[in-house]
């Protein structure tokens, strides 16, 4: 039985179709296609979707019109026939496009945390405690962007800024007043491209070049940053699985001015990240290989509703924050996400 929501908006559908304009025949062919995506694309519309906004996602779908190639060839949020990673770049569109929107860039999430053995060391010269970090804590990230250009130039290529923050807290930790042990800053800018290539069996869904920078924001001597000129490609197999390929080169600094010496032999110069998501579930694992050690991660992601995601992470190796990129740190966590790489609902 429909609700009356449900009417209102198929009536609004029909008279959005009723009142299409008549054209040339290749418009009418356009035209025809764009109303049968919107008959098709109201099955599965969710409530918060306006009729104004599949319209404009099937016109999307249908094609820029005779003589105004250089329109950007988005794919449509229609998720019930599109693979995972198409699914997540129509509906960050479409999100993008409304005032007041920003949307996620890696995940948002706050986990507790167990760490085998905690690096000491820099917090013990600062403290003059002997073992202040304690193994527990909470680990939260903050990961946002936001477009600034969009088809540059008459292109299918936007400019980006980001933002991620990742905090360390030792909320457990009452001898130190509960302190923050690391947080570290990244903002980026960049271009990216989402537009698809066939791939020797697979797609090319998407690239970006860009800066960026990362410090933890601390003076001597548990100062650490780098600069990075960063790479990354998307690679979709099938409707499930993707593939993160980052590549970077670290701009190089003065030796009395790095804080970071050595970086590429435990931060390398460049990481790979699969991440499946079948049914409801995300599954990710990352491999960072530095020339000396490499790091790993494995997370995994399941909707408790339409909001948050209970989420686990595990990982191991030199590099998880920037006051331990030299130091070798295994830990295990589970908590709550806003968002994964990739999701089904």
């Amino acid at each position: 039985m429909m609700t009356m929501e449900s009417l209102i908006k198929r009536g609004a559908l029909g008279i959005a179709l009723l009142a299409a304009p008549l054209g040339s025949i290749a418009a009418g062919q356009a035209n025809s296609g764009v109303d049968a995506c919107l008959l098709e694309a109201l099955k599965t519309a969710s409530e918060a979707t306006t009729v104004g906004e599949l319209r404009k996602n099937c016109e999307i779908q249908a094609g820029p019109p005779a003589g105004n190639m250089a329109e950007r060839p988005v794919k449509p949020a229609l998720a019930y026939e599109q693979n995972a990673i198409e699914a997540r770049f129509a509906e960050e569109t479409g999100i993008e496009e409304r005032p007041y929107a920003i949307t996620p860039y890696r995940p948002n999430f706050l986990i507790w945390t167990h760490m085998d053995q905690p690096n000491q060391a820099p917090f013990e010269e600062v403290t003059g405690v002997d073992d202040p970090v304690q193994n527990n804590e909470m680990e939260f990230q903050v990961s946002i962007k936001a477009p600034v250009w969009r088809n540059m130039f008459g292109s299918n290529i936007d400019t980006y800024l980001s933002y991620t923050t990742r905090s360390y807290w030792q909320l457990f930790n009452d001898d130190l007043s509960a302190p923050f042990r690391e947080t570290n800053y990244e903002p980026e800018v960049y271009i990216r491209s989402y537009t698809s290539y066939a791939l020797a069996g697979a797609r090319l869904d998407g690239w970006s070049l860009g800066f960026n920078h990362q410090s933890n924001g601390r003076g001597e001597p548990t100062s650490r940053s780098w600069n990075r000129i960063m790479g990354s490609a998307v690679i979709g197999v099938g409707n499930d699985l993707g593939f993160l390929l980052r590549a970077w080169y670290r701009i190089p600094e003065d030796e009395e001015d790095d804080d970071n010496p050595g970086m590429y032999k435990y931060l390398g110069y460049g990481d790979l990240r699969a991440v499946w998501a079948p049914n409801r579930n995300t599954f990710t694992a990352m491999i960072r290989p530095g020339t000396r050690d490499t790091g790993y991660e494995l997370t995994w992601s399941y909707p408790i509703n339409r909001v948050f995601r209970v989420y686990a992470q595990y990982y191991n190796g030199p590099g998880e924050s920037l006051i331990d990129y030299d130091q070798d740190i295994e830990r295990i966590g589970i908590g709550v996400a806003l968002n994964d790489y990739l999701q089904r609902f």
